[in-house]
């Protein structure tokens, strides 16, 4: 019996004197990319979704606009998508975050 609580005494001590782990603050990063989010509808219904990752904002707006064109062409369906970078406090924007503005 007095072993026991001396073992579990030993155990408790040791347990208390373990080192903490630290926990590393979460950083908020923003993404590098730009993500479109696609859906397929028929007859109003959501058929699948799809996502893609484009360097440029761009690129990401032709694509989701020719997306839409393709779907358009079958019966009873259409597409929709979403463009979307999520950018994280202080993050620089560049170019490549904005769209091209075109003369004519």
């Amino acid at each position: 019996m007095l072993i026991k609580r001396l073992l579990l005494l030993v155990a408790a001590f040791l347990a208390a004197c373990a080192p903490l782990k630290e926990e590393k603050p979460v950083v908020l990063e923003g993404d590098t990319h730009w993500t479109l989010q696609f859906t397929w509808l028929k007859n109003n219904q959501p058929t699948h979704t799809e996502t893609y990752q484009f360097i440029s904002r761009m690129d990401c707006f032709n694509q989701m606009y020719d997306m839409q064109k393709a779907a358009s062409k079958t019966k009873n369906q259409v597409g929709s998508g979403l463009c979307f970078k999520a950018f994280a406090e202080g993050q620089e924007r560049t170019d490549n975050d904005q769209l091209a503005r075109y003369s004519k």
